[in-house]
C-alpha cells in the first residue's frame, strides 16, 4: 500500500516505522523539521511505567508496550530506555492504590510500601511533610524522547521512507486518501495539537493543552543521591495537581512537570512560558522536593498535547481511506511503539478497525 502519514512526532514516526517494516510505501509530512522541535514528542526524557491508576485497560497494555519498544530498539540497533523504579509519594487520599495493586499483581510486576525510615535514609530529596504513604513499583523507567524521535527519523530515511519536512498540509481528504495534491491508498492524521485545525470538530473533542516543564540543577551535596534516584510521582492539592520528577539519568537533566491540563494557548504561537503556570509548578516542586529553595531553575519550557475529554486515545477510521491518530492526552509517548504497530494493522486491514479502536482507547482489556 501507499500510505501518507501527517505529523512527524513520535506517533507519526512509530506508525511509519510499523508500516514500513511490513513492506508498505510510506511518506511522512510535517509542517516543521523532522523531527520537529516544537512537537510534544521532542523532550529529553519521558516516563514509562506499568502502574496506571484507575485506567486498567492501559495498565494491562504495558507488557505489550515494552515488547514493542524492544522491537524498535532491535531495528534502531540501540536502546533508548533507562530502567528505574517509579516511586509514588502519596499526600492525599484518592482511589489509586487499589486499582494499581490489582493490575500490577495481575501482570506480575513487583511493588511494595516503603517504610518512612527508609524514605528518610534512601530518598533524601523527598519532602517528608504530609506524606501518607510511599509505594515503590518496578517495571518503570525513562524513555529518552529526543533520541528516540531522532533515531526513528534517521532509520526511516535509511529504510526508504520519504520524509517531507517543512510541508504544511492545508487539506485532508480522508475519503480519497489525499493530503493536498498527494494521493495514496490511505492517510493517517497524527497531527497532535494541530488535529482540530486540520479536521475541525471531532466527537472525541481533542483540544490543545499547554503544558509546562522545568529543568533544575540540584545542590552539589545532592548530586550523588539524584544519580541513583527513582522516578518520583506525587499528587498534590493546588493549581498544578501534583508533580512528577524525573532524575538526571543517562546524561539528561533533572526535570519536573505537572499534571494539569490548561486547554489554553496557541500551538502556532511563540513558546513563551506562562509565569503563572511556572509559579504553580514551582509551588508543587517545593511540596515534593526537600530543600527546594536550594535548587536552581536552569530552563522552563512549554509544549502542547492534544487532550480528549476522558484522556483516552482517539484512534479510529476517518472516512473511507483515512485514520485519526490522536493518542496524546499526556500519556501517549509510553505506548507509542505499540500504538504504531496496532494502528498499522488497522490501516492495512490486518486487524478489524473496531478492535483497534477499542484496544487503543483502553477498553478491550478492561474487566467486565
Amino acid at each position: 500500500m501507499k500510505i501518507g502519514v501527517l505529523g512527524a512526532g513520535v506517533m507519526g514516526l512509530c506508525t511509519a516505522w510499523a508500516l514500513r517494516r511490513r513492506g508498505h510505501e510510506v511518506t511522512v509530512f510535517d509542517q516543521g523539521a523532522i523531527p520537529n522541535p516544537v512537537s510534544s514528542s521532542f523532550d529529553s526524557h519521558r516516563i514509562i511505567r506499568h502502574a496506571y491508576g484507575a485506567m486498567r485497560g492501559y495498565a494491562l497494555m504495558m507488557p505489550a508496550a515494552f515488547a514493542a519498544w524492544g522491537r524498535l530498539w532491535d531495528d534502531l540497533g540501540t536502546s533508548h530506555y533507562v530502567a528505574a523504579p517509579a516511586t509514588y509519594c502519596l499526600r492525599m487520599e484518592f482511589d489509586w492504590y487499589g486499582p494499581v495493586s490489582d493490575s500490577l499483581s495481575r501482570m506480575g510486576i513487583p511493588f511494595r510500601d516503603v517504610p518512612m525510615d527508609e524514605v528518610a535514609r534512601d530518598l533524601p530529596m523527598v519532602n517528608p511533610d504530609g506524606l501518607l504513604r510511599v509505594v515503590e513499583t518496578q517495571g518503570a523507567g525513562l524513555l529518552l524522547a529526543d533520541r528516540i524521535v531522532a533515531g526513528l527519523a534517521a532509520h526511516l530515511a535509511a529504510q526508504g521512507v520519504e520524509l517531507r519536512p517543512h510541508t504544511r498540509v492545508a487539506r485532508v481528504d480522508a475519503e480519497r486518501g489525499r493530503l493536498d495534491d498527494w494521493e495514496g491508498d490511505a492517510v493517517v492524521v497524527a497531527a497532535g495539537a494541530w488535529v482540530d485545525r486540520l479536521l475541525g470538530a471531532l466527537p472525541e473533542n481533542p483540544r490543545a493543552s499547554l503544558q509546562t516543564v522545568a529543568y533544575l540543577e540540584p545542590p552539589a551535596d545532592m548530586e550523588a543521591a539524584w544519580a541513583k534516584a527513582p522516578l518520583l510521582l506525587t499528587r498534590l492539592p493546588g493549581a498544578a495537581g501534583g508533580a512528577y520528577v524525573l532524575p538526571p539519568l543517562a546524561g539528561t537533566r533533572l526535570k519536573i512537570g505537572d499534571y494539569s491540563h490548561t486547554f489554553a494557548g496557541d500551538p502556532d504561537g511563540p513558546r513563551v512560558v506562562d509565569p503563572d503556570r511556572l509559579a504553580a509548578l514551582m509551588e508543587a516542586g517545593a511540596m515534593a522536593i526537600a530543600g527546594f529553595e536550594r535548587y536552581r531553575l536552569v530552563e522552563a519550557k512549554s509544549c502542547f498535547y492534544a487532550v480528549t475529554d476522558d484522556e483516552r486515545f482517539a484512534v479510529r477510521p476517518l472516512g473511507a481511506r483515512g485514520w485519526l491518530a490522536s493518542p496524546c492526552s499526556g500519556h501517549g509517548f509510553k505506548l507509542a511503539a505499540l500504538i504504531g504497530e496496532t494502528l498499522a494493522e488497522g490501516v492495512t486491514g490486518a486487524r478489524p478497525a473496531d478492535e483497534v479502536t477499542a484496544y487503543l482507547s483502553g477498553r478491550l482489556t478492561e474487566p467486565a
